[in-house]
């Protein structure tokens, strides 16, 4: 029988800093159970067995062996590059002849600390096209196209395949994307990387996947104080803010879904039908689709991410 299972993270250093991968299935960088009767299991010999048990019908069908979502923390003590993703149906015509298949990448970053003055990038200042952007980037004039928009904790930017964006220096933030590594730097500060020589751009990669509209609305403020507060509705996945103390009832049975939980703050009980799992702060945990009814118990109070595809 499965049951609620917590994950070793993976730590991955960068030029701008580090980021640690807290639940993944891509490619070699396979998360491994950490509890139960399963550890040492990585994640893609899970799917491998249990199939639809693990992550649900609906989400086997569409995705089969490839599990769908990757799930990081940023931690951004430089900027990153100036970048975008491609979307799913440009990243399987990108990677039809590759060994390992990956989706698009849309994205979302929930704040979880941000220095004074803190910002991002993301999307363009207003409707713009490929011949202007790259007439900027030739006369490196690029950042007065580019939306810089100011962030503080809590914030949450849902961001699109074809986005334009950035982390900049002095953020924090829980990363929710499809599993897709492809990613096209538009631009790099002219630096180097950890090898000393300057990071490969794709601006012609990039040109052909950017969307040119503008970005209204980049950010969504949270300040709903309910138990549960939805934060993104994406047809890639559904997140929620889970902020209580006490007992919260979760059923998850009309998803057909697996469910992933993030503990930012506290902790909680999780508790189902043969027994019951202990998630702490900075933990990971994904609950198979096979447990549908699951009660968390969280005396001290507790904030959690939960994951799920819904659509």
């Amino acid at each position: 029988m499965l049951y609620p299972l917590l994950f070793h993270p993976i730590t991955k250093s960068k030029v701008w800093g580090s980021e640690t991968w807290l639940l993944s299935g891509y490619g070699d960088d396979q998360s491994v159970v950490a509890n139960g009767f399963l550890e040492g299991n990585s994640l893609g010999e899970l799917l491998e067995i249990y199939m639809d048990e693990l992550v649900g019908g609906k989400v086997y069908d569409r995705f089969g062996s490839l599990f769908p979502l990757l799930f990081k923390i940023i931690y951004a003590t430089d900027d990153l590059s100036v970048q975008v993703h491609p979307d799913d149906e440009q990243a399987a015509a990108i990677t039809q002849d590759s060994d390992m298949r990956q989706l698009g990448k849309t994205e979302m970053w929930i704040v979880t600390k941000a220095e004074q003055d803190a910002s991002i990038i993301l999307g363009f200042t207003r409707p713009t096209s490929a011949d202007e952007v790259q007439k900027s980037l030739s006369e490196n004039t690029i950042s007065g196209l580019l939306q810089v928009v100011p962030v503080r904790k809590d914030d949450v930017a849902l961001i699109p395949a074809g986005t334009v964006h950035a982390l900049r220096k002095g953020t924090q933030v829980v990363e929710i994307q499809e599993t897709s590594d492809i990613t096209y730097r538009l631009y790099d500060y002219n630096r180097p990387g950890l090898d000393g020589r300057l990071r490969e751009l794709h601006i012609p990669q990039a040109l052909q996947v950017l969307r040119y509209e503008a970005l209204p609305q980049p950010l969504t403020e949270v300040k709903d104080t309910r138990p549960v507060t939805n934060i993104a509705n994406d047809p890639h996945f559904s997140t929620n803010r889970l902020r209580f103390s006490g007992q919260l009832q979760r059923d998850y049975a009309r998803y057909d879904s697996f469910v992933v939980y993030i503990c930012l703050q506290g902790e909680a009980e999780i508790r189902y039908e043969d027994g019951s799992v202990t998630l702490t702060a900075g933990q990971t945990c994904l609950v198979p689709a096979c447990l549908p009814d699951i009660q968390l118990v969280s005396e001290g109070g507790c904030d959690i991410v939960e994951t799920l595809i819904a659509n």
